[in-house]
């Protein structure tokens, strides 16, 4: 199911907008998958270090939705979409929600696994 395949529109800046949103929808998808994975090892290893970087990483899905959904906005006003297209922008920002929602419970992975494993006496925080 590729509805990014929407085919050649009558104007070219317009396949180009939806490209670059498609090209940040992945990367962010990517990110949010990466984040999930990172977080899980940090807690199942109590790696406080690697739980940091979960956090860090967040902040860049952040500002990758904020850039998604400003671009979104901006397609509808300016190209003002109908139909498939109309609905292919607002499924991104949809989706955008969601993967910046499955972040949030990365995030909060990352963070019980600092509270955690910095309550632990030293020689029991890695074994």
């Amino acid at each position: 199911m590729n509805r990014f395949n929407t085919g050649h529109h009558i104007s070219v800046p317009f396949d180009h907008d939806l490209e670059s949103i498609r090209n940040k929808v992945a990367l962010m998808g990517k990110l949010v998958e990466q984040q999930l994975t990172l977080a899980v090892d940090a807690f199942t290893n109590g790696d406080i270090d690697l739980a940091e970087k979960v956090l860090i990483q967040d902040d860049e899905i952040d500002l990758l939705e904020t850039s998604i959904d400003n671009e979104c906005a901006a397609v509808i006003a300016l190209r003002q979409p109908v139909g498939h297209d109309l609905a292919l922008l607002i499924d991104v920002i949809k989706v955008t929600n969601e993967l910046e929602n499955i972040a949030a419970k990365a995030e909060g992975i990352a963070d019980i696994t600092i509270e955690l494993n910095r309550s632990l006496p030293a020689s029991d925080s890695h074994g």
